[in-house]
């Protein structure tokens, strides 16, 4: 007979061991019809006499006994726990493999050991949250490092990684984390900016038992960005590694086309990375675009794939549909671009802007899906670029009709001939400008911001001190960090103006100067200092755009550019 293991198994016996009723699992064991037997033959002549007597002994008082015996039906005895209990002057009888249980035992613990061995190969951290909870390991030596409630696990994690709270979305992204942890939502990566510009990475996992739940957290730092293998592969991109463009353009068609699945389809573009090439070279523009696939990679890995479908312009097809899921791995790639290739200028930096739209909740066929991502892409540029756009029919359509009235306009000759009118328009007011009239300054001013549709415009004497401010307010966001000097300027170019598209990419290379502008909720700035012939400042003029971010067009910068100049010959 082959052994197996022994389940569900029960009987009625009287004193003297003589089965009166068993159920099905017994019959199968004893490879009888019915229960016309005495189970002696089934034990040790031992374990016989002792239930025997174990039986005639039996105690009342208590609902149970337990009875350790061998039964050896098969090629080998098995250890079993008899559990007991008295019906109607008969006893039934419960049969619980006790050798099964020590098998799986010794099993589990091998594993356990096996895994704990593992575990000392790598010199990284993990916690577990059990919902009452954090405990803080480190792999090393296995060492419990915390263990405590959540608010003291956080300010313990922010202090011992070094966690820059001053990065927005480093901060948005431990909220995030903590909260989904609570919810016990797992399977979910946040990537971390440290104060000393290094990142790691948090990968929570969720496992249980029938009763309890786990929060399992695997933290990996400083993890190095390596350049992709370069394959040649029909399907693939030689340089990055991801799918080359026919190839990503035909798993999205039949994704959406023909499967018909639920999906995400994200068009990123790398912002400025043609001046990136011109000013660093083609083989740091190739180490660049290497990067960005290895962050994408990073950030969708299990959630979909990514493909490059031209210079500098990414694919990727997301699993996921939901709004919170999508902004998790999106915020995920933008930063970690962002934080992956920076400089000490915010103007070197390379950063990313992103359209995105669902299937089939925006469009039903592939075509009018990257074109609904395509624009919201346009719209990401048009904001300051380094963010994302999550289509929105209620939100965006507006903002497409708009833009293709201005393309229109273009087109048709009629936006250059408004501009040319407006331009001149100051340019007279500024020719006719009183300096001791503060009324026509303010005037003067005012024009300009309604011209390049900006919030403010705020003027500086040569001492630094507050001269003028036309627009929406009259808050001074500057007057304390001007009050350092020098020091202000140092991310101003060699030609005194700091133009910054997206005020976000400070984050990751100055956080005092990234919460001025965040506290005061300046999305785009253009500066221009002015100076003596001497070198000391003579004025600085500062064009502010309040959130959401904007661009400046190339032929707007010079304008205001040519009007703070004017300015300073004036004032």
């Amino acid at each position: 007979m082959n052994q197996r293991r022994l389940s569900d198994i029960s009987f009625l016996i009287d004193s003297e061991l003589n089965v009166k009723d068993a159920n099905r699992s017994f019959l199968r064991l004893v490879q009888k019809t019915d229960f016309n037997l005495n189970i002696s033959y089934m034990l040790e002549e031992s374990d016989t006499r002792n239930l025997k007597f174990f039986l005639s002994n039996f105690d009342d008082k208590l609902t149970k006994h337990s009875f350790l015996a061998n039964i050896k039906p098969f090629e080998n005895s098995i250890s079993c726990i008899f559990t007991i209990t008295k019906e109607n002057g008969l006893f039934r009888v419960v049969i619980e493999e006790l050798s099964y249980s020590r098998q799986l035992l010794n099993k589990a613990l091998l594993e356990s050991r096996e895994f704990t061995a593992l575990l000392q190969n790598f010199d990284a951290y993990y916690f577990t949250y059990d919902g009452k909870k954090y405990i803080l390991k480190n792999t090393k030596d296995l060492i419990t490092v915390f263990d405590g409630q959540k608010a003291a696990f956080k300010e313990y994690l922010i202090h011992t990684f070094k966690i820059n709270l001053h990065n927005a979305d480093t901060a948005a992204q431990l909220d995030s984390m903590f909260a989904n942890i609570e919810e016990f939502k797992s399977n979910k990566y946040y990537n971390f900016l440290q104060t000393d510009k290094k990142i790691f990475t948090i990968h929570t996992l969720k496992t249980s038992t029938r009763d309890n739940s786990l929060i399992v957290g695997s933290i990996s730092l400083h993890k190095a960005k390596e350049p992709l293998m370069n394959t040649h592969s029909e399907s693939r991109d030689g340089l990055t590694g991801l799918y080359n463009k026919k190839a990503i353009t035909e798993m999205a068609i039949k994704k959406i086309n023909e499967e018909k699945t639920p999906c995400t389809l994200i068009i990123l573009d790398a912002d400025k990375f043609k001046e990136c090439n011109d000013s660093y070279g083609h083989i740091f523009g190739d180490r660049v675009l290497v990067t960005i696939a290895s962050c994408i990679t990073d950030a969708i890995k299990g959630k979909g794939v990514a493909g490059r479908i031209g210079g500098d312009e990414f694919l990727i097809i997301l699993d996921l549909v939901e709004e919170d899921d999508i902004r998790n791995v999106t915020r995920n790639i933008r930063t970690g671009i962002q934080w992956n290739i920076t400089n000490v200028e915010p103007g070197s930096i390379v950063t990313c802007s992103m359209g995105i739209a669902r299937f089939p909740l925006h469009a039903q066929n592939y075509n009018d899906l990257f074109e609904l991502a395509d624009k919201s892409l346009y719209i990401a540029k048009y904001r300051g670029r380094n963010c994302y756009i999550i289509y929105k029919p209620e939100i965006h359509d507006k903002i497409i009709v708009e833009n293709k009235q201005v393309d229109n306009r273009v087109s048709s000759g009629k936006f250059f001939a408004d501009s040319v009118d407006s331009e001149l328009q100051i340019l007279n007011e500024l020719d006719n400008l009183n300096k001791d009239d503060s009324k026509s300054v303010l005037k003067v001013l005012n024009l300009v911001c309604s011209y390049l549709q900006i919030s403010k415009i705020t003027v500086y004497d040569k001492n630094l001190k507050l001269k003028y401010i036309a627009g929406k307010d009259k808050n001074d966001i500057r007057k304390d960090y001007l009050a350092e000097g020098a020091d202000y300027f140092h991310f101003f170019n060699e030609y005194n103006f700091l133009h910054l598209d997206n005020t976000n990419i400070l984050s990751s290379v100055d956080g005092k100067f990234y919460e001025m502008y965040r506290n005061s909720d300046i999305s785009t700035t253009l500066e221009a200092l002015f100076k003596t012939k001497s070198g000391k400042p003579k004025m600085l003029i500062c064009y502010d755009l309040y959130k959401p971010a904007r661009s400046f067009k190339k032929d707007k910068i010079t304008f205001a550019l040519l009007i703070a100049r004017k300015l300073s010959e004036i004032l």
